[in-house]
């Protein structure tokens, strides 16, 4: 009998560490686009969005995805010039688009560099 339980604890243990390696990892930061194509059922979220091909990228995407990155307190590295993130952030397709829009959008870009230099000016 406690044979059994050690046995199913490990399992639970070994499954629940792969889970967290597996989610906590990290991969390839890519820009995620709206879908065009007309929804007639939205189960999940994510069924709005779909991941870029390499020729779909935004023009500024990866000029201003450490900026935007950084201002929005994402975790990520940077491994020979290709920014990654962790796993789970990228499963969120909403957000990465959130990202990807902001990359490109020369006001919100705006306001944040001006929000930054006045920070700097209030803290000295």
């Amino acid at each position: 009998m406690k044979k059994k339980i050690y046995i199913a604890l490990t399992t639970l243990i070994v499954l629940f560490s792969v889970y967290y390696y597996w989610e906590n990892r990290y991969v390839e930061l890519r820009p995620v686009l709206s879908k065009d194509e007309p929804h007639p059922i939205i189960i999940f979220q994510n069924d709005f969005y779909r991941i870029a091909e390499r020729n779909e990228t935004p023009p500024n995407f990866y000029k201003n995805i450490k900026f935007v990155l950084d201002h929005e307190f994402v975790d990520y590295v940077i491994k020979d010039g290709v920014v990654f993130i962790r796993n789970k952030d990228m499963n969120d397709l909403e957000m990465i688009w959130n990202h990807t829009t902001k990359t490109n959008n020369p006001d919100w870009l705006k306001m944040k560099r001006k929000e930054d230099s006045i920070n700097r000016i209030n803290e000295k």
